[in-house]
């Protein structure tokens, strides 16, 4: 126990001499610091300050503020900051932004920034602003006008021509956009379909946008009407044959591009019944819609009825076909009644009227229509000359004659009679009593006039 006291105050006396060693003047004397002697007193070290300031317009995460390069702060709010590390009051502090806001992505400015630090610094203003970009891309396949863009309901851009396009407006960064077509081209009519259309601005004009247009194609279409035979074929624009069976509508399978020709034809006509199908409507140039107004009219074909006329030496000639269709041939050659009829039907050829001093009669006259026009009837005309006689009654002698334009003939008995000389048709005649009979006397009545294009049988000779 005595040895533990005999250190503890060995190392006591220690402690008190080192002491007074550092507060020695360097002569072996303790300082005084009130004493007349001119000696200073202890260095005090420099307070701390902190460095500080204010965030305003941060929409963004991320922003990151930095004092004389290297003290970081992450900021995620508007308002007050402060470093956490202070400064020794006098010192130099420059606050920069060491990353900026993003999502929305954002600039942020700092004012106030630099100095000197006397007390604690809140005046460094950080301002914080949102950037703006535009949106845009490329439009390909375009060959119509008037396409129009839309931006987010709005903001529309009229497009002309392939190739790069960026709408007028920008928006912050943030914000969502969304493309759309506002008016599809025309002529030709077009669809166009937008890719990568909406989306969000992240900081960096959208170039992305892709607008790919493409020509509409329309179907040609119709009604048929009339349709009795079949085998009908219908071809538009040279090809893309259909067949149609009835009547109705009909479509071709092969679509034609808008502001392409389209041309339809009849390739083949109906047979069984033979028919002749016209078209209306038939070309013109496809629009922005398909087209259904080409129009198909079929009718039963018809033939003509005719033939030939042989020998024909004077006017007056009447045809008929059938009773009602007059032909008034004037010469030899073919003729042609001016009705068809349809396949099928039946006609018969007569001479209504002949022309003077001639017999006409027909051949191969009556029969049926088939499918092709009927050209064989002949009409075979012949010079005929004309009797002229009559009747005689009352007759009881002999010694009767008659005469006709000075030529006699003698009458025996009662009955008819027939002069012996023909006339040619338009010749006159006058018969009268040469010689009477024996104690009689007769007398004619109807004895002159003129041929009429027939025997003449209508002179009475009546004797008493």
């Amino acid at each position: 126990m005595t040895k533990v006291l005999r250190c503890w105050r060995a190392w006591g006396v220690l402690t008190f001499a080192l002491g007074l060693a550092a507060c020695s003047n360097g002569r072996g004397s303790v300082d005084e610091g009130s004493s007349g002697g001119g000696g200073s007193g202890p260095v005090q070290a420099p307070p701390k300050v902190t460095i500080g300031g204010t965030v305003t317009g941060l929409a963004g995460s991320g922003l990151v503020l930095r004092n004389n390069g290297g003290d970081d702060l992450a900021v995620t709010t508007n308002g007050a900051f402060g470093f956490k590390t202070t400064v020794d009051a006098g010192s130099q502090y420059n606050v920069t932004v060491a990353a900026q806001p993003a999502n929305p992505s954002q600039g942020c400015a700092i004012a106030n920034a630099t100095g000197t630090a006397t007390n604690n610094v809140t005046s460094v203003t950080v301002a914080c602003s949102t950037g703006s970009f535009s949106v845009g891309g490329t439009v390909s396949g375009l060959s119509g006008g008037g396409l129009v863009l839309r931006n987010n309901g709005g903001d529309d851009l009229p497009i002309a021509s392939n190739g790069s396009f960026t709408f007028a407006a920008e928006l912050a960064s943030g914000s969502a956009f969304e493309v759309t077509v506002a008016t599809a081209p025309t002529r030709p009519s077009q669809t166009c379909t937008v890719a990568d259309a909406s989306g969000t601005i992240a900081g960096s004009d959208v170039r992305t946008v892709k607008v790919s247009c493409a020509t509409n194609s329309f179907t040609i279409r119709g009604t048929v009407s009339g349709l009795l035979g079949h085998g009908m074929e219908l071809q538009n624009n040279g090809g893309d044959v259909i067949a149609v069976e009835t009547d109705g509508g009909f479509a071709f399978p092969t679509k034609i591009p808008s502001d392409s020709a389209y041309k339809v034809e009849v390739k083949t006509q109906p047979s069984g019944p033979l028919q002749s199908c016209s078209v209306q409507n038939p070309q013109g140039t496809v629009g922005d819609r398909d087209v259904d107004n080409v129009l198909i009219t079929c009718e039963l074909r018809k033939f003509t009825i005719g033939g030939t006329i042989n020998n024909l030496q004077r006017s007056g000639l009447v045809l008929t076909n059938n009773g009602t269709d007059e032909l008034r041939p004037t010469a030899s050659g073919p003729f042609t009644f001016a009705t068809p009829l349809v396949s099928g039907a039946r006609y018969d050829v007569q001479v209504a009227d002949r022309p003077r001093s001639q017999v006409c009669l027909p051949e191969n006259e009556a029969g049926v229509v088939m499918e092709a026009n009927v050209t064989n009837v002949v009409i075979d005309c012949f010079n005929v000359p004309f009797g002229v006689g009559g009747t005689v009654t009352g007759l009881q002698s002999p010694g009767l004659e008659l005469q006709n334009n000075g030529e006699k003939m003698a009458i025996a008995a009662n009955g008819k009679f027939v002069l012996p000389a023909s006339l040619p048709d338009g010749t006159p005649y006058n018969v009268t009593v040469a010689s009477q009979p024996v104690n009689q006397v007769c007398s004619v009545v109807n004895g002159s006039g003129a041929i009429d294009k027939a025997d003449v049988g209508s002179v009475v000779v009546s004797c008493e």
